[in-house]
């Protein structure tokens, strides 16, 4: 079999933090957040019964102890706040970004990297007042940012503890990190509180959506979450929207259609993070399609197609790392 080898670092240049992305918030700007939260909490709290936070709109009594789509009911399950360096370089810095981890996923995804924490609920009850508490140990300790994995299911009482924090001061930027199956009601009620949006943009193809991550309508709703996203972009009310893609095996027409859509439609308003670092895990495994790593030659591909687009903002991951992966400037 032919090997392809392509030199990365011959053609990726480094980039280094900036557009303010990384940017501590002002006192005035804490003091604004606070009012907004205090301002949009009754009515998130409105949506979680019947539940209509997220796209599927499942409807439970998570009150009652129903279990909805992401297989939470009402308590508050995090699987770990930990210091992360592997983000994108506004988001780590060389400091590390404070992430935490939420249990459950609105998403069913059979490729999942973190299922046990997104799919079999791994995570500990927790109280608003004590996740608080964890970040602003961390916070005392240094930091770039705070980054939200997932927190949709769980907003309600994730925003309480963010409130909490900034009650106390704290000044680092929100990174709000989700699979791209949003709703924009619930975006637009965040406007003002999250300063990066770090969407998944997972698929172009319904098809895949429904075997892949368990939803045929992924492609329209990403699209209109991003919408909503860029939308605060324009009115200044957030600082960044920055789209992962994570390239799959035997998925190139389909990376490159959902490229082509997203350079079509949002143009130099978004950044794009095209991640190599894809493995065989949860139900992948053994898999006829899945079950392999992405080649070097079609991660190269679509770093090349994404580049003849236009897109010059943004970060890709050198072939070769399994985890961490550098990234590096598609311009």
């Amino acid at each position: 079999m032919q090997s392809y080898q392509f030199d990365m670092e011959a053609v990726l240049k480094p980039i280094k933090p900036s557009g303010g992305l990384d940017r501590k918030l002002t006192e005035a700007e804490i003091r604004e957040r606070i009012r907004r939260i205090e301002r949009v909490l009754p009515e998130l709290r409105r949506r979680q019964e019947p539940c209509r936070l997220c796209p599927r709109r499942c409807g439970v009594a998570r009150v009652a102890g129903d279990l909805g789509e992401c297989g939470l009911a009402l308590d508050f399950r995090v699987a770990a706040v930990a210091r992360h360096c592997g983000e994108e370089p506004p988001i780590s810095g060389d400091v590390g970004a404070i992430n935490i981890f939420f249990s459950g996923c609105n998403l069913h995804c059979i490729h999942c990297q973190n299922w046990p924490i997104s799919q079999n609920h791994v995570g500990l009850q927790i109280s608003p007042e004590d996740l608080a508490e964890k970040i602003l140990k961390k916070w005392c300790n240094g930091a770039q940012s705070l980054g939200w994995v997932t927190p949709t299911p769980q907003i309600v009482p994730a925003l309480e503890a963010y409130l909490l924090c900034l009650q106390e001061g704290f000044n680092l930027p929100l990174v709000h990190n989700n699979g791209g199956y949003e709703d924009p009601e619930v975006i637009r009620l965040l406007s003002g509180i999250v300063d990066v949006w770090l969407p998944d943009a997972k698929t172009a193809d319904s098809d895949r959506g429904r075997s892949i991550q368990g939803v045929p309508d992924y492609p329209s709703r990403s699209l209109e979450a991003i919408k909503a996203m860029v939308e605060q972009l324009d009115e200044g009310a957030t600082r960044a929207v920055i789209v992962r893609h994570l390239a799959l095996p035997g998925g190139l027409e389909d990376s490159k259609l959902l490229l082509k859509t997203l350079r079509e439609q949002f143009r130099d308003q978004i950044h794009i993070s095209l991640m190599g670092q894809y493995f065989p895990t949860y139900k992948t495994i053994g898999h006829q399609v899945l079950g392999r790593r992405i080649t070097r030659y079609e991660y190269h591909k679509i770093v090349s197609f994404a580049r003849n687009l236009g897109f010059e903002k943004g970060w890709v991951q050198h072939y070769e790392t399994d985890t961490g992966i550098s990234p590096y400037c598609l311009s």
